[in-house]
């Protein structure tokens, strides 16, 4: 690049940007593209050069080579890039496995409790668990649950009252336990 164009660059000259531009912007994009391999980020990559090109003209020594120079903040916005890819592409892997540690223990976590409430209802006393199985697996109200039943409906709402008390103490107690 002839001196006199970078001289009149640092001056805030738009035709010298303008020659600059078109001497080196497909040469930057097709450099970025053979260290980043992605058309459309080297794309992007040397237009971000070229706006910081302009915004930072003042600070070009036209006594230096310019081509040195480009090549430079080329190479440093491809490695850049790179460096942010990686440490992008590690978090998703990372955070991925996390959630499906975290998703496999909840799970197991689910089914324990699942377990234990089946467990709890099965050691109830013959009534309170059939009322509370009527109720929470066949979704009937506690009027049709009185009136199969033979009971009345206030019998009905103390013993899923009594179930419901029962649950949540070993559930509570299981969470206390291993929380």
């Amino acid at each position: 690049m002839e001196r006199q164009t970078l001289e009149a660059l640092c001056d805030g000259e738009h035709k010298a940007f303008e020659d600059v531009f078109t001497a080196y912007y497909n040469k930057i994009r097709y450099f970025i593209n053979g260290l980043i391999k992605s058309e459309a980020d080297s794309e992007e990559l040397t237009q971000d050069i070229f706006v910081k090109l302009w915004i930072n003209r003042q600070s070009i020594d036209p006594q230096k080579s310019f081509n040195a120079y480009i090549y430079t903040v080329a190479r440093n916005a491809a490695f850049n890039f790179l460096k942010h890819k990686l440490v992008e592409t590690s978090y998703l892997e990372n955070h991925t496995e996390l959630n499906e540690v975290a998703d496999s223990e909840q799970l197991i976590f689910a089914k324990e409790i699942s377990l234990l409430a089946e467990l709890t209802v099965g050691k109830m006393p013959i009534q309170r668990k059939t009322i509370y199985q009527l109720s929470r697996d066949q979704d009937l109200s506690n009027d049709e649950i009185a009136l199969q039943l033979g009971i009345t409906k206030k019998t009905v709402e103390n013993q899923l009252s009594l179930a419901l008390q029962e649950l949540r103490r070993i559930i509570h107690l299981f969470l206390v336990f291993f929380m």
